[in-house]
């Protein structure tokens, strides 16, 4: 294969870090050198978190397996995820036919894989570290504070320093091998050993790494005193941060861009099929600083405070830019990316981004169906739309023959994967941290974007005042206290009658976007059927999300009676059972004395009688053929005038009648007979709350053939004839 057509894929984890920013460099450039192209896959913030390992933004890695790549690296030190390793191998295995190099520190998920791993050497440095200290500062007592003993790493690193000490004639000393742990605090511990004469000082120290030496400049910082006056120090890994730290620390920077350089000249000649040339870890260099005052002609910290000042220049302009704000203000994918492209120079260096969203990324509920509209956001730049397939989409590069690289990061919001975002770049530098939260913004300007047209979502938006919910009109739980004063001053009522509602569905509505969805229906569906009770003296508040309760100060009829009414009104709502089922609810009543019962009493005894009722619902549930049974109970509820025996519903199930009747009564507190009767009751309940027929005509509607004697099972029932109910019941609607 010739060089020019060759598409080089990496795979990183927040390759914004410096450490993958310096190997890429050096991909990148011999790649460019070799007429090569790069793309580079990665994730956003790459969290440690095992639970993050399936996160949104880790589906990017599914692109591996595109058939795209003529070749890949892997960055494999990056993924500090185990669960995130895991699932890079599996794709990986997807393309084992083609070249492929992990670069970095050796990973136990991808050793298994036997591909070729190369990494720069620790030994070699730490000999190198040594080496100075003792050829050029004429040092002999060098003390190492080195990792977790308990890390390969650390005792690699104890080998090149103890390498060069005997390579010199020096004895190696245990007491000065110092265990750490790769950051601040450790070094920050030795420091105060230092100080308080519990360690003695030596000549010189080497730090395993920088964040372990900053810690320990910094405690001698803070009690005013130069450590370099009377010890040198010198870190390992060049973290650009040094410069806040004084005095400014020498350390020793590992060649990654070489580690980069080496790993693409493996794949190319592999590609070419030229002969491999042996792998020799590329050599590092001391940086020079204050720290270790040998020789100053080291000391270059203006490339950093260059780079330091161009990325505080780039953050400055990215919050004051006020791009999140014109974001939010779109009508129009469109007019997105079009405000996208006037901000386009918050991206440093970036030559042109491209915008690929799923087709439905609009609509959470749905699963990507794995088309791409992508569009150039470049002001100047073809702004044709165009569709591509998910797994192509690294492949895109080839449409770009100038471009040194182009990085692909997914753009997500939560758990939802929206689409991609793509940045070419001319030349080998590569994006930082700035351009992280540039992408940021675009994922919450896209969510707000979405959310304009999502009615559902709007409506479950409460209102600014804390006493009303703007869902259901009704009082908040707040509200409801007041409301519930106001009542008890105004009528003085003697007691006071509670109903409460729960809601089931929601139970279930969370577990997918359709649901959810779904349940804003139902929830505003029963919320009208609920309002039409309170009559003209009556107050009712949604106390929770899925809870409602009505509240009367002065009531002529039971609490149950009335409570049976409004539930009855709820199993007949169109609108309600259009998206839960019949008996997707709990409903309870009680009776209080206002002057002994405050809201808070009223609400939590309400909510515990609720719970009891759930509680005593799902030991039912348990029963055996308890989900056999409730179809059949539904059924009766859904059609009253079915003719089904008992014998024939024993003989359905296949048991004989007292064994079904027994089951049945335990599953729902009564017989199958006088279930069916009830059922017959509950639709006669609806036709007098709702309709104006006359009894008879009720009764017939019913199944009865002899009027006096549905009135005589519906006084029974409720204590109240049909005519005596209808009046009662309708006196609450409102």
């Amino acid at each position: 294969m010739k060089n020019g057509n060759c598409l080089i894929g990496v795979i990183g984890a927040e390759v914004s870090s410096i450490e993958q920013r310096r190997i890429l460099s050096g991909i990148i450039t011999r790649a460019q050198e070799a007429g090569a192209q790069t793309v580079v896959i990665s994730n956003l913030y790459n969290p440690f978190d095992e639970d993050q390992g399936d996160a949104a933004e880790n589906r990017i890695y599914e692109l591996i397996a595109g058939e795209s790549f003529d070749a890949l690296i892997v960055l494999s030190e990056s993924f500090v995820n185990h669960t995130l390793r895991l699932k890079i191998r599996a794709q990986l295995l997807k393309r084992n036919m083609i070249p492929l190099i992990f670069v970095g520190a050796s990973l136990p998920e991808f050793e298994e894989m036997h591909f070729p791993g190369i990494n720069t050497s620790d030994e070699n440095d730490l000999e190198a570290i040594t080496d100075y200290l003792i050829e050029q500062c004429g040092f002999r007592q060098i003390s190492l504070l080195t990792g977790p003993l308990s890390l390969d790493i650390s005792h690699v690193r104890i080998g090149g320093y103890r390498k060069s000490l005997e390579k010199h004639g020096i004895p190696y000393e245990s007491d000065l091998v110092i265990e750490g742990n790769f950051w601040y605090d450790a070094g920050e511990k030795l420091a105060q050993e230092y100080l308080r004469g519990i360690r003695p000082e030596p000549e010189a120290l080497i730090c395993s790494n920088d964040y372990m030496a900053f810690g320990l400049l910094d405690a001698f910082a803070d009690i005013g005193e130069d450590v370099s006056s009377h010890m040198a120090v010198i870190g390992y890994e060049f973290i650009p941060q040094r410069n806040l730290h004084t005095p400014l620390l020498m350390t020793y920077r590992r060649n990654r861009s070489g580690l980069g350089a080496a790993a693409a000249d493996i794949l190319l000649q592999q590609l070419s099929e030229e002969p491999q040339r042996p792998f020799e870890p590329p050599t590092g260099a001391l940086i020079g600083g204050f720290s270790c005052p040998c020789d100053p002609a080291l000391i270059r910290p203006h490339e950093e405070l260059a780079a330091a000042r161009l990325t505080q220049q780039f953050a400055e302009w990215n919050l004051g830019s006020g791009m999140e704000y014109r974001l939010t203000e779109c009508r129009s994918i469109e007019q997105f990316a079009e405000i996208m492209g006037e901000f386009l120079y918050l991206v440093r260096d970036a030559a042109d981004v491209v915008l690929c969203l799923f087709e439905n990324w609009y609509r959470h509920a749905d699963t990507e169906n794995g088309k791409l509209i992508c569009r150039n956001i470049n002001p100047w730049a073809d702004h044709t739309v165009f569709t591509v397939d998910r797994m192509a989409l690294p492949g895109m590069i080839r449409r770009y023959k100038k471009a040194a690289a182009g990085y692909i990061n997914p753009i997500c919001f939560k758990e939802h994967l929206l689409g991609y975002c793509m940045v070419w770049y001319d030349k080998p530098d590569t994006y930082d941290e700035i351009y992280l939260h540039w992408l940021k913004t675009v994922a919450n300007g896209l969510e707000f974007l979405r959310l304009k047209g999502d009615v559902r979502f709007l409506l479950q938006c409460r209102t600014l005042s804390p006493s009303f919910d703007s869902l259901t009109g009704m009082f908040s739980a707040d509200g409801l206290r007041d409301a519930y004063q106001l009542m008890l001053n105004a009528q003085q009522p003697q007691h006071v009658t509670a109903v409460a509602f729960r809601l089931l569905f929601g139970q279930n509505a969370r577990n997918t976007t359709v649901q959810a969805r779904e349940t804003v229906s139902s929830l505003m569906a029963a919320a009208a059927a609920v309002k039409r009770f309170h009559g003209s003296g009556g107050i009712i508040g949604r106390i929770s999300e899925y809870e409602f309760l009505l509240l009367f100060g002065a009531c002529d009829m039971p609490a149950e009676i009335l409570a049976d009414s409004i539930y009855t009104e709820m199993m007949y709502d169109a609108d309600f059972i259009r998206y839960s089922g019949r008996d997707d609810r709990l409903c309870c009543s009680c009776v209080f004395l206002p002057e002994q019962t405050g809201t808070d009493e009223i609400l939590a005894e309400m909510t515990a009688r609720l719970d009891s009722i759930q509680n005593a619902q799902d030991e039912r549930a348990r029963q055996p053929h308890y989900h056999e049974l409730k179809a059949l109970h539904d059924r009766l509820y859904r059609e009253p005038l079915c003719e089904i025996s008992l014998t024939d519903a024993a003989d359905a199930m296949c048991m004989n009648i007292n064994h079904f009747n027994r089951i049945y009564g335990r599953s729902f507190g009564v017989s199958f007979h006088q279930d069916h009767i009830l059922a017959r009751l509950r639709l006669a309940k609806h036709l007098l709350i709702s309709g104006e027929q006359t009894v008879a005509e009720i009764a017939e509607a019913c199944g009865y053939t002899d009027s006096k004697y549905f009135i005589r099972q519906f006084t029974a029932e409720t204590a109240f004839s049909p005519k005596q109910y209808r009046q009662a019941v309708r006196n609450y609607l409102g």
